[in-house]
Order: structure tokens, then C-alpha cells, then sequence
């Protein structure tokens, strides 16, 4: 992925920077560049831009379940096919932490209903099974 994007000559890769505004009109609405700011001097800088896309990047932040749930090697929680259900009985995963194919916000909301869905699914069983031990 970073071989195409180093040589795609539409793309110029600026390091160490955020974005600081979003430069554009109202009447049409349209981005006309941005202000950057670089992260290691605080310099400013404008760019001229047609348009604004952020990425977040490809690394799920799953470190709060490291070591208690079965992970995929690539740091991703393992879910159970067609499902949202992890190694742990009652504890699901969905979107960012899990999808390593998509990556997608559509899809982890998708999935985040999913998620919710089985939830309640499992806490509704365990308290019939906890009436019927009554």
C-alpha cells in the first residue's frame, strides 16, 4: 500500500503534520485548501485542496483486551464467523477492532448493531436460564 502511494503523482506525502482548518466557501460550498500545522515546530503552512479525506490509520486499538480475548496476529480481535461473538462468552467485538478486511465506518456500524443485537440475545438466555434454576 505505501509502494502505490509513494508513486502515485497525485499524492504528495507531508510527514509529522495535522490539520489544523479546512480553508472554503459557503455559496457553493467547496474546500478550497487547508492550513497544516507540523506537529514537531508548530509551523504553519496553507495547501491549496480540491477536497479533505483523514485517515486514521490501519492499527486497531485493541491494547484494552490484549492477553483476555483471542487476537488474530495482526493485533485484530478474533470474532466467530458470522458473528460478533469473541473467545470470551459475553463479550462481543465489532468494527475497527475487528475488521481487518473493510475498514470501513459503514460497515462497523453495521457490525456495532450486530454486536448489540447478540448482546442482548445472550442476556436475555442467561436470565432465562437463571429464572428457570429459581
Amino acid at each position: 500500500m505505501q509502494d502505490r502511494l509513494f508513486k502515485n503523482p497525485k499524492i504528495s506525502v507531508v510527514w509529522d503534520t495535522a490539520l489544523a482548518d479546512v480553508i472554503g466557501s459557503e455559496n457553493p460550498l467547496k474546500v478550497k485548501g487547508v492550513i497544516l500545522r507540523n506537529v514537531k515546530t508548530n509551523a504553519m503552512s496553507e495547501r491549496s485542496a480540491d477536497g479533505v479525506f483523514i485517515a486514521i490509520g490501519h492499527t486497531p486499538s485493541s491494547e484494552l483486551v490484549a492477553g483476555q480475548i483471542e487476537m488474530k496476529s495482526s493485533g485484530y480481535i478474533k470474532t466467530a464467523p458470522y458473528s460478533t461473538a469473541t473467545s470470551v462468552p459475553g463479550v462481543f467485538a465489532a468494527g475497527d477492532v475487528t475488521d481487518d478486511v473493510y475498514r470501513q465506518a459503514v460497515t462497523a456500524a453495521g457490525q456495532g448493531c450486530m454486536a448489540a443485537l447478540e448482546a442482548g440475545h445472550f442476556l436475555a438466555a442467561h436470565a432465562e436460564h437463571r429464572a428457570a434454576a429459581e
